[in-house]
């Protein structure tokens, strides 16, 4: 079995774990946009990540640009996210219902991982979107936390590390 590790990262949480899964998997990870179609095809599955930016997935333009090589294919998608709250599990799932192609959802295996952010390094647009973002949650009686955390780590990968595996066992 052959399979690519592909991803789309903002601020090098999704980087990271796409390193920790080339490594753990013995297959090479890149980023999405310098990957070639002939690879794609080439591929028997792909492993996808993609940061989360303000609940979109970075990666969507992406998706559905290759859609028609990628329909056919088993797909591994994580999803590095800074969601956090009593409603995390239903806005998970609603980011990959609102940013995957509805062709690739049946062979779609979601992986959520938590994220990291750093305020200070965050650019000045992202800090504002952040600010405004904080101004209408409490506006809505909704607060949103903004404070620093990092949750990178690589034992969030057990699972799909775990699960690409038996993967790739049952069909060789």
């Amino acid at each position: 079995m052959h399979g690519i590790i592909l991803y789309k990262s903002k601020y090098g949480a999704t980087r990271q774990y796409a390193t920790w899964l080339s490594e753990a998997l013995q297959l090479p990870a890149t980023d999405a946009e310098q990957v070639t179609t002939a690879q794609l095809a080439a591929a028997d599955f792909l492993v996808l990540g993609s940061s989360i930016y303000i609940g979109k997935l970075m990666m969507k333009q992406w998706l559905e640009q290759h859609m028609a090589v990628l329909a056919n294919k088993p797909l591994f998608l994580f999803l590095v996210t800074a969601t956090r709250g009593d409603d995390k599990q239903e806005k998970l799932n609603g980011y990959i219902q609102h940013n995957v192609p509805a062709a690739l959802l049946r062979g779609i295996h979601p992986y959520f991982f938590p994220g990291r952010i750093c305020y200070p390094k965050l650019s000045v647009i992202d800090k504002l979107k952040i600010r405004l973002g904080s101004a209408v949650a409490r506006l809505c009686r909704k607060p949103l936390n903004i404070s620093d955390f990092d949750l990178v780590q690589e034992s969030n990968t057990t699972a799909l590390v775990k699960d690409i595996q038996q993967f790739s066992n049952h069909l060789s």
